[in-house]
């Protein structure tokens, strides 16, 4: 194993590196700018291939362009750069192309962190509301960690992956551990594009095609969304990360995700100080979403939820709502603009929770 004291950004893009990438392309943004840096420093002595293209844009068209040949691709961006790759996140999600999208969350124009980027990320890449695979760690260990399998999950499920960060992730540096290095791997479920040296009109990665005579374009696009939402369904049983931090007893619960999560833990440990059974729920995959673990509150006991994310208007807290037992009383606490979750201010959203509960 092999230690080190890194910076979010500059770690995380060491773990891709060590995870086999082929290619980075990317532009420029604050504050994932230093993922970019290190990667032009450092991809092409593992034997990749680094490019500093004109636009985000650029960046995901060439990152669809890899996937398309089953090779494994990153890019780094932040919420502007983000919706200007939408019409190719869209194409990749239809074409079952992956690469990796490592989004560094900031306050709209502002430089500081925020979440405010869930919804684009879970609710539909681009349009036609499709889903990608999206998880969000909490350290900068866990990001190393999740950052390193990203392109074999990827290349395992067919579908772009999001890793999303913040500007407070992305920014701190912490002691990690670093993976070793492994070597790339072409995709085994590549069906390359139509034409192809001669290969006939079937259904191929850059667009569903008719598998007969009697099936129209618009049967066979209806049948390629038809299966993608199967294999989302798929997902919520067998693809979703969660971790449950003292939960065996909780009769209330902190739900967060994130950079926001880590700030919890401290409001978890003062409520228990102060007598309060709380525990904290933190989704890692944010698509697919832990519905089913998290309908099961009511089963286990819990009387009151809070979510706490760094966006307004609430965004995970919706989803929190979707699925929580409706007899369970659910409040946020939200911070943004940049400004961070506050433990203290947690800690007293959750004491008037219980408070109302117990009246």
């Amino acid at each position: 194993m092999e230690k080190a004291f890194m910076k979010g950004n500059e770690a995380v893009a060491e773990a891709v590196i060590r995870g086999g990438v082929d290619l980075f392309a990317g532009y420029p943004i604050t504050p994932s700018s230093e993922m970019l840096e290190y990667a032009s420093d450092h991809v092409e002595e593992a034997g990749g291939k680094f490019i500093q293209v004109e636009s985000e844009l650029a960046a995901s068209t060439m990152l669809a362009a890899a996937g398309l040949t089953g090779r494994r691709a990153f890019t780094t961006t932040a919420g502007p750069g983000l919706a200007l790759m939408t019409e190719n996140l869209s194409n990749m999600v239809l074409s079952r192309v992956t690469a990796l999208f490592v989004v560094v969350q900031r306050a709209a124009n502002n430089i500081t962190p925020e979440q405010g980027d869930y919804n684009y990320a879970t609710k539909g890449l681009g349009h036609n509301g499709q889903r990608g695979y999206v998880i969000a760690p909490s350290t900068v260990q866990e990001a190393v960690d999740l950052a390193y399998t990203a392109l074999d999950i990827g290349q395992e499920l067919e579908v772009p992956v999001l890793l999303m960060m913040d500007g407070m992730l992305g920014q701190m540096e912490e002691p990690i551990v670093l993976p070793p290095h492994k070597p790339s791997k072409i995709s085994t479920k590549l069906i390359p594009p139509t034409g192809c040296k001669g290969r006939q009109k079937v259904d191929s990665r850059s667009m569903p095609r008719p598998r007969s005579l009697t099936e129209s374009m618009e049967d066979a696009l209806e049948r390629a969304r038809n299966e993608l939402y199967q294999e989302n369904l798929r997902w919520v049983e067998e693809e979703v990360k969660y971790e449950e931090y003292m939960m065996d007893d909780a009769e209330y619960v902190i739900v967060s995700y994130g950079s926001a999560a880590r700030i919890c833990r401290d409001a978890v440990k003062m409520l228990r100080d102060k007598g309060y059974r709380v525990g904290m729920f933190r989704p890692i995959t944010l698509s697919p979403f832990p519905e089913k673990q998290i309908a099961a509150f009511k089963e286990r006991g819990v009387r009151g939820v809070l979510t706490v994310e760094m966006a307004m208007p609430p965004m995970l807290h919706d989803d929190v709502r979707l699925h929580l037992d409706q007899t369970i009383p659910c409040r946020f606490y939200n911070r943004c603009g940049g400004n961070i979750v506050d433990e203290n201010e947690a800690t007293e959203a959750m004491i008037k929770l219980i408070e109302e509960v117990q009246k």
